[in-house]
């Protein structure tokens, strides 16, 4: 393997020099720095980045803890982190937690021994213990769509509130007042934001909260999949369906085909994320939309600029970005209500 003495003999020149050459420092003068990388290129040069990271205390690599990669939901969010952290001159470390805190506490660990330079994390929230020594440790983090109050660390997260209000106040003006909710474990900071803004756009219309159409599972399409079959095979089921997440939504489609209901002439179904898939399905799927790209882009610029300022004293900062309605072929309106 060449190393960068291997360089230095060839170019004439010292080792620390060609480490300057390689880190782009101004102390040395451009003809040298065009020879020691031309026999960099010509050796095929691959730096070691472990030995690096004992000199420059920095690997150039960010761990990024989600709670589920293969949500698409997830993909793009990474993706803008992926782009955006190889534009800055760094690498990622994925990890993946199934919404599992024995796998988060591992991951964090794992990513610590990596020695990565900050990380980025969607808590589970089950616990929060390990998240208060990594910032005891002084190792930067930040929180992607889940705050954690206490902690105040900077976040990234959706306006759940806004958005869950905007779904059901549209379910509302359609006509329907028997509007369900199948939504995840109260432990999750958007699960209850969420549950909230449905809440309140029922109040607000002073329609009756039914604790019988509000239904806690596992976010994902067996969650959904099974919470709608109890909600449509109730005595008086819901003309209504607002879905944590296009995931969940599309496990309500499936109960839905089970059982012969159609969408949106016997439910109305509204999603929330926008996944890629929700507009292709077969019946297009009403739902909030969020800039996940965007959401990567400025979680990781966050991040970055906290790992090169560590001495900063600005205070943690929680930036909420506003989902959109788009609205599909899954909502009809009822009860003679004009669709809007």
């Amino acid at each position: 393997m060449v190393t960068i003495k291997d360089i230095a003999e060839k170019a004439g020149v010292s080792v620390a020099t060609v480490s300057r050459a390689l880190n782009g420092k101004p102390d040395i003068s451009p003809e040298t720095k065009k020879r020691i990388l031309t026999i960099v290129k010509e050796l095929n040069y691959t730096p070691n980045n472990i030995a690096r990271a004992f000199v420059t205390k920095e690997t150039k690599c960010i761990g990024v803890i989600v709670a589920d990669n293969s949500n698409p939901f997830y993909a793009e969010i990474i993706r803008g982190i992926e782009e955006t952290t190889m534009k800055q001159g760094y690498s990622i470390i994925l990890c993946n937690t199934n919404e599992d805190i024995k796998r988060e506490i591992k991951a964090v660990q794992i990513l610590k021994e990596k020695r990565v330079d900050g990380m980025i994390i969607n808590p589970t929230q089950k616990k929060i213990e390990h998240l208060k020594v990594l910032k005891k440790e002084g190792i930067p983090f930040v929180l992607l769509n889940r705050n954690i109050e206490e902690l105040e660390v900077d976040c990234v997260k959706n306006d759940n509130i806004y958005g869950a209000y905007q779904a059901t106040e549209h379910l509302i003006k359609l006509g329907h007042r028997r509007i369900a909710h199948i939504t995840g474990p109260l432990y999750t900071s958007s699960v209850r934001e969420r549950i909230e803004g449905y809440k309140k756009a029922l109040d607000t219309y002073n329609i009756p909260i039914k604790d019988e159409l509000i239904l806690n599972t596992s976010l994902t399409l067996s969650g959904g999949y099974e919470a709608s079959l109890k909600l449509l095979k109730l005595p008086n089921p819901p003309t209504a369906i607002f879905a944590y997440s296009d995931i969940m939504a599309i496990g309500v489609i499936r109960a839905c085909k089970e059982l012969k209901i159609k969408i949106p002439e016997d439910l109305s179904l509204v999603g929330y994320d926008d996944i890629e898939v929700a507009s292709f399905i077969e019946v297009p799927l009403t739902t909030m939309h969020q800039a996940r790209y965007d959401i990567g882009v400025i979680i990781t610029n966050l991040l970055i600029k906290r790992i090169k300022r560590p001495n900063s004293k600005k205070p943690p900062q929680c930036i909420v970005l506003k989902p959109e309605l788009i609205v599909r072929n899954s909502t009809k309106a009822i009860n003679g209500a004009e669709r809007y």
